[in-house]
């Protein structure tokens, strides 16, 4: 009987390590891969019959979304941060006029992010519709599927995910 007990606790003991072994191998092959972010993109043009992004097309619009990506603020930095903990204090001390200026400080700073999305955003849509111009996708693209779609697709932003909220 100690021996059958024995011999189920090693074979859970090798089934665990053979699970564990395969989790962590999954694991590992799902974070060596980099997803593609043209991948939606590549599978409109498919979609709609446009002609195949060149290398040279693929190359343009990826670094187009890395300077977009490297060209975003930092939403948690230290002005906001700062002026958080001193609205908190303000508020704690039941200072309304304290909490008022640290208020326009997040304000004005939170619009200054806002506003430096927008660009980067518009930077990218613009050269990518360029890019997509060139290679003779964007017409057919938009023919299947309209503006709206293309210019989520083009911005890396799904359905009402547009600045300011709400769909075009």
């Amino acid at each position: 009987m100690k021996e059958k007990c024995n011999m189920n606790n090693s074979l859970k003991s090798i089934a665990l390590s053979c699970v564990l072994v395969l989790g962590s191998a999954t694991m590992a092959l799902g974070q060596g891969r980099t997803p593609d972010p043209l991948a939606a993109l590549k599978r409109a043009i498919s979609q709609a019959s446009a002609p195949a992004l060149s290398t040279a097309q693929e190359t343009a619009l990826t670094t187009l979304i890395t300077e977009y990506r490297e060209s975003l603020p930092n939403d948690e930095e230290e002005t906001i941060a700062t002026a958080r903990e001193a609205l908190d204090a303000a508020i704690l001390a039941g200072d309304l006029a304290a909490a008022q200026v640290q208020i326009t400080i997040i304000a004005s700073r939170v619009a200054q992010i806002q506003d430096a999305r927008m660009v980067a955003e518009a930077k990218l849509a613009i050269g990518s519709i360029a890019v997509l111009k060139s290679g003779g996708q964007y017409t057919p693209l938009v023919t299947k599927y309209g503006t709206d779609r293309v210019l989520q697709l083009v911005t890396l932003s799904g359905p009402g995910d547009r600045p300011g909220g709400g769909r075009r």
